[in-house]
């Protein structure tokens, strides 16, 4: 574990840049620095091209960094293989899209438990999970009920506890608002703020500055470069 590293810490990236080729290169992160605690509610917003997506790619292990470091939960995922990212994946991440991707012939049970299928987890035990994390996520009466008899609002929940079924280090959330309306993004926002008061680290990626603002810290990015972090900027203020 690096010493720079915080105790109690989800995700860490230190001096981390990524750079695609091309004709010039297009440099999408430039030594960005950020430290996430496990509990925290972090919201990441920038305008198109400011690095979002790369972030999110890169902190979901999607896409190596050219330089620079990434740690989750304290292990340094620079020189792991395919297989061993994969793992962390799995283990470690739990992803929530603007798009549901909800098997359509599946229940809402049926597809949070498919969220436990490469876990190791029996079919009794992944059923009991599935069950009381949907109920956590207030869709109880939706157990059986497949993608499309389901509202928009009530299909991102059930995204919400597949991604919490495996109880990840952390949740990374990739305008999960994005297809909604504005009376179901309220719902979801109040939802996942709830999760991180029950402990739920999350990280939140958005273009959407009234969706950022809802969480705790703020971090703007710009040009792939971090321009403000709000827990600095407390820091700073309190010195």
């Amino acid at each position: 574990m690096s010493t720079d590293i915080k105790e109690n810490t989800a995700v860490y990236l230190k001096d981390l840049n990524k750079t695609y080729p091309g004709n010039p290169p297009v440099e999408a992160l430039s030594n960005v620095t950020l430290q996430v605690s496990k509990g925290e509610f972090i919201g990441i917003i920038g305008a198109s091209g400011s690095g979002k997506s790369t972030l999110l790619h890169v902190v979901g292990t999607l896409t190596r960094p050219t330089t620079g470091s990434l740690f989750i939960d304290g292990i340094d995922t620079s020189n792991m293989s395919d297989g061993e990212l994969s793992a962390v994946r799995s283990r470690n991440i739990g992803f929530i899209f603007q798009d549901f991707f909800l098997i359509s012939g599946f229940s809402a049970k049926e597809n949070v438990e498919n969220g436990l299928l490469y876990s190791g987890v029996n079919g009794k035990e992944r059923t009991r999970r599935a069950i009381e994390i949907l109920e956590r996520v207030g869709l109880s009466h939706r157990i059986n009920h497949r993608p499309n008899e389901m509202s928009g609002g009530e299909q991102q929940r059930v995204a919400i506890a597949r991604a919490l079924v495996h109880e990840p280090t952390f949740i990374l959330a990739d305008e999960p608002t994005g297809n909604l309306d504005s009376v179901n993004t309220k719902a979801i926002m109040d939802l996942l703020t709830n999760l991180n008061r029950e402990g739920t680290t999350l990280i939140l990626i958005t273009h959407d500055l009234e969706v950022a603002n809802i969480a705790p810290r703020k971090v703007t990015l710009k040009d792939g470069q971090i321009e403000s972090d709000s827990s600095t900027q407390i820091e700073n203020n309190l010195v």
